[in-house]
């Protein structure tokens, strides 16, 4: 059934490369849901602002490979006007006509020290892109971890190996590509790249991690239709990981998973296509994606929310998700072949109601994942590429706690906020949570979690930006095993950064 797989995913390359042979002029640009890749500029020019909030995912200087778009930063980017743009040579819109930027610093980690001891890492990662000649143009990423092996050991002596916060001296090509666009209507990128608009897959940044934290080799498309519709696929046959050099075809799965007779858990690659909707007023929000996963399933998942607003200065938001995991188009799989056994078949939903006034909002959220008792972990969720990192869309999850990396069904609740320090200025942003799991295994029933979450972009140090986490977990008292990995007790990590 491999060669099913392999057949859509070569489908879908040729399908997102198709549009490269005849585009002309292009521009482009991509904005996260998660994240507004807010651009900055010495020579700033507004365009006129777009009729839908998906009209402005593309564009000229949006920079959608750029993992650090979104900061603040000490050198911002330089804006252009057509008639400037027009009067340059090759090598000035080369050279004169893409961006850069350099992110640099430290970040502390500390888990249960039962378990791990503090790990130190620090080093920065390059990005830099050409400007366009017929809406092409060229850029990369280079990361240097830890660059002082003899300080490395001094620091993080006894420190054991992660992928993602590394210890050791290590120096990566995260990203290499070729992107194409063409006006607000369409965006390709060709090479090592990220997806960052696609729930189930991790992305290029996360505040807690001074690396890259996962790429892609592959190819990925964006297209506005207008109407509020923005449309995606993306298909690779490889991944890189943090500071772990090299695409290959492992996962989050492969250096845990027990196979039976030394069955692959890697995937031979990955297809996968999306669909996102807004109203004109940004009020209503639309996600629909599917997503066919060698050797590890196929993974179909939807989510929408509703903003209501009250006055200028509160609102309700209303959201719901639902997700289906399953086997299809494949008789076996790593899964199915696991030590564990049992075949991929999972459910999640999900529900969110928040308020918010000004700077200040409260929501209360749930999630349930649930399957029959012959499946995969009684009804675990199989992700491949977020697994382990909590980085999967479920609004419940913890800091430390998730039901998708531990592969536990269950229940989880989850009340939570958001603030900002007015002494401070509205920058310095505080997300106290409180998370309650409910689940058939005894292991984890009754288990609560409380994180405090701090993100602080200094606004008088452009660039400058500081985080922070504290996360706290008490276990039932009656659970059977208290000592089988599914805890820690507290986990603390921290950053400081400085983006130019």
């Amino acid at each position: 059934m491999r060669y099913t797989v392999n057949k859509i995913l070569y489908s879908l390359l040729f399908t997102a490369i198709a549009p490269l042979t005849f585009a002309d002029d292009f521009e482009s640009t991509v904005v996260t849901n998660s994240q507004a890749k807010a651009v900055e500029s010495a020579n700033q020019v507004q365009p006129s602002p777009p009729t839908n909030p998906n009209a402005g995912f593309i564009g000229r200087y949006n920079y959608f490979q750029n993992p650090y778009n979104w900061m603040m930063s000490g050198g911002g980017t330089l804006k252009l006007t057509e008639s400037q743009i027009e009067s340059q040579t090759v090598a000035q819109k080369l050279f004169e006509g893409g961006t850069y930027n350099v992110f640099g610093g430290g970040t502390y980690n500390q888990w249960d020290s039962q378990r791990y001891p503090a790990g130190i890492s620090y080093g920065g990662n390059i990005f830099g892109q050409t400007g366009q000649i017929a809406g092409f143009s060229a850029g990369g990423v280079l990361s240097i971890m830890n660059p002082f092996s003899s300080l490395n050991s001094q620091i993080n002596g006894g420190r054991s190996y992660s992928q993602y916060i590394p210890t050791f001296t290590q120096i990566t090509l995260s990203e290499a590509f070729i992107e194409y666009q063409y006006q607000n209507i369409v965006n390709a990128d060709i090479g090592y790249i990220a997806f960052d608009n696609s729930p189930w897959l991790a992305g290029n940044m996360y505040t807690n991690m001074l690396t890259v934290p996962t790429t892609y080799q592959g190819v990925g498309v964006n297209i506005y239709t207008g109407g509020g519709w923005l449309l995606s696929a993306l298909a690779f046959n490889g991944a890189q990981f943090g500071a772990a050099p090299g695409y290959t075809g492992q996962t989050n799965y492969s250096s845990w998973l027990q196979t039976r007779d030394g069955y692959s858990t890697n995937s031979a690659g990955t297809a996968a296509m999306g669909a996102n909707y807004a109203s004109n007023d940004g009020a209503y929000n639309l996600r629909l994606w599917g997503y066919q996963f060698d050797n590890y399933g196929t993974l179909l998942y939807g989510d929408s929310s509703v903003s209501i607003p009250v006055s200028s200065h509160q609102s309700f938001n209303i959201s719901a998700q639902f997700g289906s995991d399953q086997q299809w188009f494949q008789s076996v799989n790593a899964i199915s072949q696991s030590t564990s056994g049992g075949a991929i078949q999972s459910y999640i939903a999900g529900a969110k109601i928040g308020w918010s006034y000004d700077e200040f909002s409260l929501n209360a959220s749930a999630n349930t994942m649930w399957g029959p008792s012959g499946a995969y972990g009684n009804g675990a969720f199989v992700s491949p590429y977020t697994q382990s990192l909590q980085v999967d869309p479920l609004y419940s999850e913890a800091w430390s706690y998730n039901m998708v990396t531990q592969g536990i069904p269950g229940n989880m609740y989850k009340l939570g906020g958001q603030f900002a320090l007015g002494s401070w200025g509205t920058n310095l942003i505080f997300q106290p949570s409180y998370v309650y799991v409910a689940s058939d295994n005894t292991n984890v029933d009754g288990l609560q979690e409380m994180d405090l979450v701090l993100n602080y972009p200094i606004p008088q140090v452009r660039g400058l930006y500081l985080f922070g986490v504290y996360a706290q977990q008490w276990y039932n008292q009656q659970a059977t095993n208290v000592s089988n990995n599914l805890y820690q007790q507290y986990e603390i990590q921290s950053g400081i950064y400085y983006t130019w």
